[in-house]
Formats: C-alpha cells, structure tokens, sequence
C-alpha cells in the first residue's frame, strides 16, 4: 500500500510518523516549507513565540526521557506550503499516486487533492473532535479543566476544519502529575498505536473503511486564541497546583466498521 504523509515534522508528530514508517517504512513524507516572513514585533508577540520555543524543548526533553526520539525518514521530500493547493501542488501529490493519505499538523488540504488517494485521506488530530476543533485543542481542553474530553481523534477529511467522518477517538490515562507536555506525548503515542491499527485493518478491507458521522459541530479554536496570558495562567496553576488532574484511565474507541464500536485498553 502507498503511503503519503504530509507534516511538518514537529516532534510531537514524529511520535505518529515513526508508527507509520513501521508499518510502511517507504512511505512518503511531505514536509510543507514555509517561507520567512518579516517578523511581527511587540510584546504579545515576542512572548508568545518564547513560549512556543519552550514548549517545543520541554516536548524533545521529555521524548528524550521516554524513548520517543526521531527516527530516519527514507523518503522524505519538502514542498512549499504556499502552492500545496495550487495546480503544481495537486500535479505533484497525484505523481505519488498515493493509496492512502495521512494529515498530521499539516496545512488544510484543498478537495482535489482529498480526491487523489484510492482509499482514503484521514487527519490526525490533537483533540476530540467535534468538541475541540482547530489549534490548540489539548490545551484547551485541559485549560477548561474538561478532563473527559483530552484527547485525540483519527477523522476522514472533508471541507470543513475536523469535521469528516471519524475513525477513532483515543483519550490517554491521565493523572494529577500530568501536564500539557506530558498529555501531549501520551495522546500522540495513543494516536500512533490506534493508526497503526487503522492501517491494519485497511490492507485487509482493501477498500474505504467509512467510520461514523461526527454529532455536532463543538467549537473551532483559532491559534490566536490561545494568547501568552492563557498559556502563563496555565503554568502558574500547574506550578501552584490548582490544576491537578484526575486520575483516569485510558480509552480507546474505533470506528473501522461502520456498524460496530470497539474499546480498548
């Protein structure tokens, strides 16, 4: 089966990508460019890009911690993010002539190019959706101390922003030492072993598995949203211990029939 990943390849997605290369270490991995642009100056700003740098070192210490380093990608190509939708971009992804392909922090993909695939193309999402929809999700589940609702989903992808039909919600075991780095890594190794899975079950269906209707339409968060003031507020509660999560344990629901629901463990 031909794969075609399109990522940046942050290291929170590597988690995911690392699976999929186990599964089919010659899939194609996209990797969107994105050119430099002057940079915006001013306080919010420039506090809220220091903070996306310490998050993104807090996540490669713990991945580090827990085994979850990077692996080599064989095949692994660089496109400009700019004209992914464009007639080259479409030309291009047509040429790898994919028979799945995967979404993971990846720009929002036109319907022509979701048309290209022979049996799917599916998005992994950081957040259950419908509920949490768009950026940011895990933290804004755990801001809104929502703790049932932390998670991740596999979901096909249709024009609007995670709302396709859904293959699988994961939600991780969580506990009063939990923090967002640490919930970050959790649902993405939950994501990666469900996907794993998915694809499984796909090689044996030889053909589009449909998943369920999503229910609803919950709320799609905008990266702005998330300003430095809420990404601080959240560090003090952590750091004061106003938001000690609860204990709860892992679930996993898939959808890779559409009559039936499986959990587990």
């Amino acid at each position: 089966m031909k794969i075609v990943v399109i990522s940046e390849c942050k290291p929170r997605e590597m988690i995911v990508i690392n699976k999929i290369l186990q599964f089919q270490p010659r899939a194609v991995v996209v990797q969107p460019s994105f050119s430099k642009k002057k940079k915006k100056r001013g306080v919010e700003v420039l506090a809220k890009r220091m903070l996306a740098k310490l998050r993104h070192r807090a996540l490669k210490r713990k991945m580090a911690v827990t085994g979850e380093e990077s692996g080599a990608i064989l095949n692994k190509v660089t496109f400009d993010a700019k004209l992914l939708n464009s007639p080259e971009g479409i030309e291009f992804i047509r040429r790898l002539s994919p028979d799945l392909l995967i979404t993971c922090r990846a720009p929002l993909l036109g319907h022509e190019i979701t048309q290209i695939p022979k049996l799917a193309t599916i998005n992994i999402h950081y957040g259950i959706a419908p509920e949490y929809r768009g950026n940011d999700t895990l933290f804004w589940a755990l801001y809104q101390k929502d703790y049932g609702q932390v998670g991740g989903t596999i979901h096909h992808i249709s024009q609007g922003v995670d709302t396709g039909n859904i293959l699988a919600r994961v939600y991780p075991a969580l506990g009063p030492d939990d923090d967002e780095t640490s919930v970050d890594i959790k649902t993405s190794q939950l994501l990666a072993d469900t996907l794993y899975k998915y694809l499984e079950k796909i090689v044996q269906a030889r053909q589009p598995i449909p998943g369920i209707i999503q229910q609803g339409k919950g709320k799609n968060y905008r990266a702005a949203d998330r300003t430095p003031g809420k990404s601080l507020e959240m560090i003090f509660r952590n750091l004061l211990g106003n938001s000690s999560i609860p204990s709860q344990n892992q679930k996993v629901e898939t959808y890779f029939k559409e009559e039936s629901i499986s959990i587990f463990a």
